[in-house]
């Protein structure tokens, strides 16, 4: 009955009314109930109203009362339904054991029949207990993998933090690296520029300043002119002659006139940036590899012409430029070991830490394997190829690259190859199961007249 609605509840034995009766205030309770409170005191049990007895009858709430009985039918065809469950739907016979074969509720007749013949059967009770075994182990099981969730969701939430604070590590890399650009293309800008103003103005002064003597020699022809044009003015031969002959203003145009035409040229002023002018990008791009310092990790510590000297197979000519880090070799390279820490000897090997970059000149050469050894980019007859540890796989290369980029990245342990013409994105290969230290790997074919060509940044 616990689930009967309070409102069928009598409020003085909190049980399902029996024969509802209803006061003139409006509640109701089971009519023996409220017979027994009446006698004691005439009020209403829950609002307290007086209630008065004499001749009145208590009158039967006829609504109530159906509703009641129609519950206690649903409730009883609910117990009923409920009981059934429990009886065999075969033999009518109480579910007393529990097949384990066929995970299933039987009765004793069950057990004996066809049906469940060498089946293994045990008491409700038992099977009971084994269940429930099984059902705790499978909380445990589950709790302990709820665990390992929880632990996964925390290392994944731990990443997500550091991934927000890698990027804004990188994103403050970034807007450094671009201001040290910004500011020096703005240095070289206002240098150039005021090369051009500062070269303009010596210019401009010189020009003004023929200028203004082309403009005197001009005012002094000028007058000159006017005093020979008023002496042809005068009629009178007389005093025309006399004029041109005694007057000292006329004597002075006949001596002082000399031509003055050739005297003068137009000065001219080129302004020129020199080699800027037609390769101002290429030039200042240069400026800044020198501003903007690469990293000073050392691929090779010791002394690469030495190293490769004596490591090279059939080296034909061999050239080491330190001003450029860039080493030059005619020969077959087979293999030559980078190290970034000094050696206690010439051939031993020291472990890669941070990040490096590298760069290879294959040039022409059409048979050339780059990389670590086992995870190297291979180029053979126009064909790429990726090898890791055996497998290959083909990458997606456009065109031709005239030299290759390596990025090793020892945190992540990933290696990356890149076309260095432009830096696309060739292919990046994990070093997860490599064994650290690693070594740079080079293997390039013969080439008529392009050597090997190997950059430190």
């Amino acid at each position: 009955m616990a689930c009967v609605s309070e409102d069928l509840t009598c409020s003085i034995c909190l049980s399902v009314f029996t024969e509802p009766v209803m006061l003139l205030c409006g509640h109701s309770f089971c009519r023996e109930c409220i017979s027994v409170s009446l006698d004691k005191q005439k009020n209403c049990p829950v609002c307290r109203a007086s209630v008065d007895t004499e001749g009145q009858s208590l009158l039967t709430n006829h609504v109530l009362k159906s509703l009641v009985e129609k519950t206690k039918q649903k409730l009883q065809y609910r117990h009923d339904k409920e009981k059934a469950e429990f009886l065999c739907p075969d033999h009518d016979e109480k579910l007393k054991l529990y097949c384990i074969t066929d995970q299933q509720l039987a009765c004793v007749i069950c057990r004996d029949s066809q049906k469940h013949e060498s089946h293994k059967f045990k008491p409700v009770s038992e099977a009971a207990a084994l269940v429930r075994e099984e059902l705790q182990n499978l909380v445990q099981k589950i709790s302990a993998d709820t665990d390992t969730l929880e632990r996964l969701v925390q290392s994944q939430r731990e990443e997500v933090d550091s991934t927000k604070g890698q990027s804004g590590e990188l994103k403050s890399l970034i807007r450094q690296k671009f201001k040290e650009m910004y500011r020096f293309l703005k240095k070289r800008e206002q240098e150039l520029t005021g090369k051009v103003n500062s070269d303009e103005e010596a210019g401009l002064n010189k020009m003004t300043e023929k200028l203004r003597d082309m403009e005197a020699a001009i005012t002094e022809n000028r007058k000159l002119e006017e005093t020979v044009t008023s002496a042809l003015q005068i009629q009178d031969h007389e005093r025309f002659l006399k004029m041109w002959s005694m007057e000292e203003e006329a004597k002075v145009v006949k001596c002082s006139f000399r031509p003055k035409g050739g005297d003068f040229q137009v000065q001219k002023i080129e302004l020129s940036l020199g080699p800027y002018e037609s390769h101002l990008q290429l030039f200042v791009w240069k400026e800044m590899l020198q501003v903007v310092t690469p990293r000073e990790e050392q691929l090779a510590a010791y002394n690469p012409l030495q190293d490769i000297n004596e490591n090279c197979s059939s080296c034909g000519s061999l050239y080491y430029d330190s001003r450029y880090d860039k080493t030059y070799c005619d020969g077959v390279l087979p293999s030559y070991v980078m190290q970034n820490q000094q050696p206690s000897s010439t051939h031993s090997t020291a472990t890669f830490a941070g990040q490096h970059y590298w760069e290879v000149y294959v040039g022409q050469h059409s048979n050339w394997q780059l990389g670590v050894p086992n995870i190297y980019l291979s180029h053979n007859a126009g064909t790429f190829q990726i090898y890791t540890s055996g497998r290959s796989t083909v990458p997606a290369v456009q065109g031709k690259p005239q030299k290759i980029g390596i990025y090793l990245n020892c945190p992540r342990k990933e290696l990356s190859f890149y076309n260095a013409d432009n830096m696309a994105h060739i292919h990046t290969a994990s070093l997860a199961n490599v064994s650290f230290p690693v070594s740079a790997f080079f293997m390039l074919g013969n080439s008529d007249n392009d050597p090997l060509v190997v950059c430190r940044y």
